[in-house]
């Protein structure tokens, strides 16, 4: 329902007392004062909490009945404005009372104090009230008001037609923490109440750039719009919007250069059974692993570094900045230093694993993008893919055309044809794994030991019937620790991963139906030439030996094919395969 609003006057000063409803039955109550006068204004005013009505605040502290009172300097021609959370039956409010308008203002500072049905008092501090014309100025409790360690940083919000309770849950409780609140809209129509009850929590709403505009270049204009009002930072809201941990998004707001992701408060579980765990595969990263970890950990209940035969401080380095470690003795590779973030992870029973890069190349702002899709979407595997959404990641010429190859091979080995089906970013490092798939590869001893690790889950999802999805995320190649192996050996380690599981894992699929093509592209021309023949009397030489050609080595695949199709099903072969990769 739309809002309820009453107006009292006092010479040259209005209150305006609205209340619009909230989920649930509560309201949010606005008390917006406004003077004509030509000079500043001190006002006073009383505003009664019915009977059977409690205001409360984010914190959990409530105040029943009673009565407020309000002081404030009132610029002419300027709004001030006052706004609390109601809960109680939904009935007829009180009209506030102005108790005294001073011809001049004072120097005295704003006042906001309760006083209860029983004598009791209590001083109440405010939201952040730096820009009246734009709004703010929740009543709140002093412990709230600082806003942990995010003074003067924005909260952004993306409202869209699913969203629209949550994000006025979210500018209630940052607004009563001092944070101003920016807003951009997605499929919303411009009579929303959402936005009505947006306008009275004095939150800023910025227009879409475009009616198509995509959630990251949304994120974007509202990282902008922060900029543009000098604040010292903004926390990004993820879609669903759940409610934020402000002191775990305080720490990792502590470490971004300015903007980052809120984390949920749903992610606190007790830490015998974690929800998020960062697992880093970690070789010789003694320059980097530190500052990875540190950014790594307001984002995990526990960050698990694997550090797989390292020559240098990389262990060492990574209990320092507050990581737990695992030691390989000797270095097992890539696949070795996941399957053992697998294992770890199933040890713990975590709700996800995230997997980042020790060099610096991921960004851990990101962890609460790929964790909500991962929930939201019931994804076994999410992807931070470079290639979906708008695309930021800069990829370097060589290894842009190496992945393009590798994406469309792999994709192709899975028998994945259409392209609505593909996995746009098959080698992204990037993934967080739900607790489903942590157990299933745990337990899977065909995962190998190389840099071809990440193909191999790939493979392991589709035999296993693992969901995976890709949100975007961009990759940082200018890093001074970048990965150890280069752009061509990694390349060719890949190719080699894919090939070996096209001939043993697919073979009638890669190798069989391109040599049936082959053989009945070489029956047909050959044919078409005997016919010719047949009539004219003239056969040429050098077509009909490439139709040959084309007959005896399409024939020579299919037989191939069918042997590696008959091999690969030998127990034998089978245990082989697995004592290779354990």
């Amino acid at each position: 329902m739309g809002p309820e609003t009453q107006r009292v006057e006092s010479g040259a000063v209005s209150i305006d007392k609205s209340a619009v409803e909230l989920d649930g039955g509560d309201r949010l109550v606005r008390l917006e004062l406004r003077s004509t006068a030509e000079t500043p204004v001190r006002v006073t005013l009383t505003d009664t909490v019915p009977d059977g009505h409690e205001v409360r605040f984010d914190d959990g502290a409530a105040y029943s009945g009673g009565t407020f009172t309000v002081e404030r300097t009132v610029e002419p021609d300027a709004a001030r404005r006052v706004s609390y959370h109601l809960v109680g039956p939904a009935e007829a409010l009180p009209e506030p009372t102005v108790e005294n308008v001073a011809g001049t203002a004072t120097d005295e500072p704003d006042r906001s104090e309760w006083t209860g049905p029983d004598g009791s008092t209590a001083v109440l501090s405010m939201g952040s009230e730096t820009d009246d014309a734009a709004g703010g100025g929740l009543l709140t409790t002093p412990e709230t008001a600082t806003g942990g360690g995010m003074q003067g940083a924005a909260i952004g919000v993306i409202l869209t037609p699913s969203n629209e309770d949550a994000v006025v849950r979210t500018a209630l409780r940052a607004s009563r923490r001092g944070h101003p609140v920016l807003v951009t809209t997605q499929g919303i129509e411009a009579d929303s109440e959402a936005l009505d009850v947006l306008e009275m929590l004095g939150t800023v709403v910025l227009a879409p750039p475009s009616k198509w505009a995509s959630h990251l270049e949304l994120h974007r204009l509202l990282s902008k719009a922060a900029r543009e009002r000098g604040m010292t930072g903004i926390v990004l809201q993820t879609r669903d919007c759940p409610r934020i941990d402000y002191d775990r998004t305080a720490a990792a707001f502590a470490e971004a250069d300015y903007t980052v992701i809120a984390i949920p408060e749903l992610w606190n579980q007790s830490p015998d059974n974690p929800s998020v765990v960062v697992g880093i595969p970690a070789y010789n990263a003694g320059d980097s692993i530190a500052a990875v970890v540190e950014r790594a950990l307001p984002y995990a209940e526990e960050v698990l570094v694997v550090d797989d035969g390292s020559r240098d401080e990389t262990a060492g380095r990574a209990r320092e900045a507050g990581a737990t470690v695992v030691t390989h003795e000797r270095n097992r590779g890539y696949g070795g230093a996941l399957k053992t973030l697998f294992r770890e992870a199933a040890r713990l029973d975590a709700a996800h694993l995230v997997v980042i890069d020790a060099d610096g190349q991921h960004d851990p702002a990101d962890v609460p993008r790929l964790v909500e899709t991962q929930v939201r979407d019931d994804a076994d595997i999410v992807i931070g893919s470079r290639y979906v959404g708008d695309r930021t990641t800069r990829i370097p010429f060589v290894r842009s055309v190496g992945l393009a190859l590798i994406n469309n091979l792999t994709n192709a080995s899975m028998g994945t044809l259409r392209p609505s089906g593909f996995i746009r970013d098959t080698q992204s490092g990037y993934r967080s794994y739900s607790r489903t798939a942590i157990r299933s590869l745990a337990a899977d001893p065909a995962i190998g030991n190389n840099m071809g690790a990440s193909t191999d889950i790939l493979y392991h999802a589709h035999r296993n019937r693992l969901s995976v999805a890709e949100v975007a995320t961009t990759i940082s190649y200018d890093v001074e620790n970048a990965s150890s192996q280069g752009s061509l050996s990694h390349g060719m380690d890949l190719l080699r991963n894919i090939f070996w599981t096209v001939e043993y894992g697919r073979p009638l699929l890669i190798i069989g139906l391109p040599g049936s093509l082959m053989t009945l592209l070489g029956v047909v021309v050959s044919v078409s030439l005997f016919v010719r023949y047949a009539e004219t009397g003239t056969l040429t030489a050098a077509p009909l030996a490439t139709g040959l050609l084309f007959i005896l080595g399409g024939l020579l695949l299919c037989i191939m094919s069918l042997m590696m199709h008959v091999l690969n099903r030998h127990p034998t072969l089978k245990q082989l395969r697995e004592d290779d990769n354990s």
